[in-house]
């Protein structure tokens, strides 16, 4: 099915963005500590015309009228919406009880990750909202839990391959021990790109390419790992993620795959 007919299909039930339960949601979970006109005013200047009754994730309560969205943290929530002159986006909006002061900084994160065509375009953000590109609902978790070996293995070689961009950009990813939540394949069945979202945690340095290879480990329950690939991830943080170390690695962890891995 076509993209943007799936996104307006989706949207069918929106709600634009001064309607009651839109403003509750703009406010989530409550309005103290909100206000109300600096954030529609934030909306507005942003586009944000519509916020779609579309999900896997259902806000209850009588005020939400049950209104489903992409995903819920303990910082933001994320919804697809209508944004003007750009279309149908993928909208976070920053909950008023976050301890997390402002969404700019991820917002200037992913606008430089994204030339390199690893995180999502991102089309605008302010103190309390990110409007950026919908990347689907295949991620690596789908993957591993439902996908035949080949394919699994394919989207561990896409994801490692921006995973390696991702080192060359000196910023980490602090959630990647956890990839199955945070790399989407937004052209599934096709495996290119892998994309890397959510980096409300992140820090300076490389090393993502460890925390990426310590969770599938643990997630694929392969309990012999080689001392040469150990040796290799050591080698790689302290020579700064050298791309020729990546090579190795990337090499050796694809032979574990295939010999201990089954499924």
């Amino acid at each position: 099915m076509d993209r943007k007919f799936f996104l307006f299909g989706s949207c069918l039930d929106g709600r634009y963005i001064d309607e009651q339960e839109v403003i509750s949601l703009i406010c989530y979970p409550n309005f103290k500590n909100c206000d109300i006109h600096n954030r529609l005013n934030q909306a507005n200047l942003l586009g944000i015309e519509l916020l779609c009754n579309f999900g896997n994730i259902t806000i209850t309560g009588n005020k939400y009228r049950n209104f489903h969205i992409l995903g819920k943290g303990h910082s933001s929530i994320v919804l697809l919406g209508y944004v003007k002159n750009t279309g149908y986006k993928v909208i976070k909006i920053r909950r008023s009880d976050s301890k997390r002061p402002e969404l700019i900084n991820e917002g200037k994160i992913l606008e430089r990750l994204s030339k390199y065509g690893i995180s999502p375009q991102v089309y605008g953000y302010s103190r309390d909202f990110l409007v950026m590109d919908y990347v689907g609902d295949i991620n690596l978790g789908y993957i591993i839990n439902n996908e035949n070996k080949l394919n699994i293995t394919n989207s561990f070689i896409e994801s490692l391959e921006s995973i390696k961009l991702l080192d060359y950009t000196n910023i980490i990813h602090n959630e990647l021990n956890r990839p199955w939540k945070n790399i989407y394949f937004p052209n599934y069945p096709n495996y290119f790109p892998a994309i890397i979202i959510d980096f409300e945690s992140h820090s300076e340095g490389c090393g993502n390419l460890n925390k990426f290879i310590g969770g599938i480990i643990g997630r694929l329950n392969i309990a012999k790992v080689s001392g040469n690939l150990v040796k290799l991830l050591a080698e790689y943080k302290n020579k700064n993620c050298d791309p020729l170390i990546f090579n190795k690695i990337k090499e050796e962890l694809l032979s574990i795959i295939n010999t201990s891995f089954i499924r």
